[in-house]
């Protein structure tokens, strides 16, 4: 028929042995596909992280680099500057002539201040004797009503 009888018969299932192991191997092979995926997640962010920090840097420097010259150019601008001033410019001379108006715009602000500080000394010495002089005027009124009231209880008293 179908199936000689002569034939050893073959089991449906494997043996357990097998079973146990084909399933392992399953875990294992399913195992080394999830660590394989976070490998491979692992190593594309830190090729992210690398590529935005090389980006950083570029931009650093490129800035830095921008930095130096523009102090270069005001450094030589500033030169060229004072160049123009020791060879007798016009602009130094302006320089110059405001440097003046300046010192005597100073010498005026300082005199008016010495002025402003006499004038508060004055009227503070006018406040002082102001006050000393009625301090005085009380004291002598006091005395004198010191002195009836004393007369006063004296005629009570007797």
């Amino acid at each position: 028929m179908w199936q000689e009888l002569d034939e050893p018969a073959q089991a449906f299932l494997p043996e357990v042995d097998v079973q146990e192991t084909r399933s392992a191997v399953v875990e294992v092979r399913h195992r080394l596909d999830t660590v394989e995926s976070q490998v491979l997640s692992q190593y594309t962010s830190i090729a992210a992280y690398a590529h935005i920090a090389q980006q950083s840097v570029d931009t650093a420097r490129a800035e830095a680099r921008a930095d130096l010259d523009r102090e270069k150019d005001v450094l030589l601008s500033l030169i060229d500057r004072m160049r123009e001033v020791q060879h007798g410019d016009p602009v130094g001379a302006d320089a110059v002539q405001r440097l003046i108006s300046l010192e005597a715009r100073f010498d005026q602000i300082n005199d008016l201040f010495s002025q402003c500080l006499r004038n508060q000394e004055e009227l503070a010495n006018s406040i002082a004797s102001l006050l000393t002089s009625r301090a005085k005027a009380p004291a002598r009124k006091a005395a004198t009503t010191k002195s009836s009231r004393s007369c006063d209880d004296l005629e009570l008293v007797s």
